[in-house]
């Protein structure tokens, strides 16, 4: 099931009362997820993708990882970027008084284009930032066609 997001408030009197307890039931099981996994899960990190002359570049916000905590695939024309980020050196007995500091597993997957090449795939981790630079394959390359 897809989740989908309904604005009854403006239109309320234009739906019919069962799409509006669709929409009230929408946004209540939208807020319990967002209760429920809000503070625990590791929310999605900052990424840029862009096309520089004849590569892609992914670059992407890893703030406080090392390379070991990275683990980068490509698998049918996928590239994923996943990781984890370990909570074990918090202190048990503090108190706490706010913890915002995020730690689990995380994952982004990208459609790699057909003209990239996910078999040359660079990747180099500097100052908390990722960059990946996928090479464009050679046979996607625009040539030259002598006329004779």
């Amino acid at each position: 099931m897809l989740p989908v997001r309904l604005v009854p408030n403006r239109l309320s009197g234009m739906f019919p009362e069962s799409v509006n307890s669709l929409a009230r039931w929408t946004r209540d099981l939208d807020r319990m997820f967002d209760e429920a996994w809000g503070s625990t899960a590791f929310p999605a990190f900052p990424v840029d993708v862009r096309q520089e002359g004849d590569e892609w570049l992914i670059e992407a916000e890893l703030p406080g990882l090392s390379q070991e905590d990275i683990e980068i695939t490509v698998e049918n024309g996928v590239l994923t970027i996943a990781g984890e980020i370990d909570k074990s050196t918090e202190k048990k007995e503090a108190d706490y008084h706010l913890c915002e500091r995020r730690h689990g597993k995380f994952s982004r997957s990208f459609k790699l284009p057909s003209t990239a090449d996910g078999d040359k795939v660079n990747a180099n981790l500097k100052n908390g930032i990722l960059t990946l630079r996928i090479p464009t394959r050679a046979e996607a390359k625009p040539r030259r066609i002598e006329v004779k």
